[in-house]
Formats: C-alpha cells, structure tokens, sequence
C-alpha cells in the first residue's frame, strides 16, 4: 500500500507523540496538533488511537526487517560480521528517522491492555525471523566451548541496542566515525566471545 504525503505526515506526528506519552496518555487532538491538520483528515485514514498505533508499529517494524533482510550478506559465515551489518542498517534507520526509531523502542516494552497482547505476538514472530535470518549459515565453531550461539546473539544485541539507544537519546548524527566507533565495541565482544582468532 502506498503512503500518501498527507497520510506519511500523520504517522510521523503520531510516532513521535507516542514516543513523548506513550499510549496512554497520547490523545488523537495531540496528534493532529503536531501533525497540522484537521480531525476529519486524521478520521478519513484511521478509526481510532489504537488502529493508528498498530499500522506504525506493523509499518515500521516490515520496513526495517526487509531492509535488513535485503542488505546482508547471507555468504558471510562470521557471526559478529554479519551483526556488524545489521547494526549499521539500525543506525541509519535511528539517523533518518529518530521519532519512529524511539516510537518502536516505546512500543516494544508497551505493556497497555489495548494493544500489548498485539504487539507481543508481533514481536514473537519478529524475533524468530530475526533469529533466524541472522543465524543461517554461520559458522559457530569459532565461538568459545563454554558459550552458545544464543547467548552470543543476545550479548550482541543487548549492545548494539544500547548503543543506538544511546545515539537517539543524545540525537547524534551517524557518520563513519560513528560506525566505527560501534565496530570497535563490538570487537571487544568478539575477543571475549571467540576461541580465538
């Protein structure tokens, strides 16, 4: 489905009004306040608060997974090569778009009735393709005896969260310093992680 100019306007005010409030405490008079149009144009597109938080969250969450998906590098064998690529993607997605990127954060942990069962099922399903895609055909035997491939994706992901997590709470602008600054932390896991190289 094609997003319109009038339609990309309201999710991108309602992301970043959800990211300030939460899903609570965020109106719809809020988000067309910040979007600048009319509650009519807000109901033309979306029937209520919740049916417009979901089709950013579904929206957003497909866009950077297919992102991802089209950008690695499937013959990379190396585990933390292949994070190191979808590390990159995520903070060129935080860089291009830090209210959606906080947005999806929020969502994540939201724990309203309305929508969590929703967004948990979603996630579940994200994790698992995610897991999937990035753990297809990597060579584990270098990873140390006393760690699994599990705990070695979760270390890394905890990391390379905090560290974008970072980038869009302090609103720094990604460059190559930037990337590299990210690869030599991760390189510091690398060299607990494997036996060695």
């Amino acid at each position: 489905m094609e997003i319109t100019e009038k339609r990309k306007k309201i999710m991108t005010a309602a992301a970043a009004t959800f990211a300030k409030y939460g899903y609570k405490k965020t109106t719809i008079d809020e988000i067309v306040a910040v979007a600048g149009i009319s509650k009519g144009l807000f109901y033309h597109y979306y029937e209520n608060k919740t049916q417009i938080y979901l089709h950013l969250y579904n929206t957003y969450v497909d866009i950077m997974a297919d992102t991802i998906h089209q950008k690695i590098d499937m013959t990379e064998t190396d585990f933390i090569e292949r994070l190191k690529t979808i590390s990159h993607i995520r903070i060129a997605f935080i860089n291009d778009y830090p209210d959606l990127w906080e947005f999806l954060y929020s969502a994540y942990y939201e724990q309203h009735p309305d929508i969590a069962p929703l967004i948990k099922e979603k996630n579940n399903l994200l994790v698992k393709d995610s897991f999937q895609h990035s753990a297809a055909n990597i060579d584990w035997s270098q990873l140390r005896s006393d760690i699994t491939p599990n705990q070695a994706i979760m270390m890394v992901t905890w990391m390379a969260e905090g560290f974008v997590r970072r980038l869009n709470f302090e609103e720094i602008t990604s460059d190559k310093n930037l990337y590299q600054e990210f690869d030599c932390y991760i390189d510091f896991l690398k060299n607990g992680l494997y036996q060695y190289i």
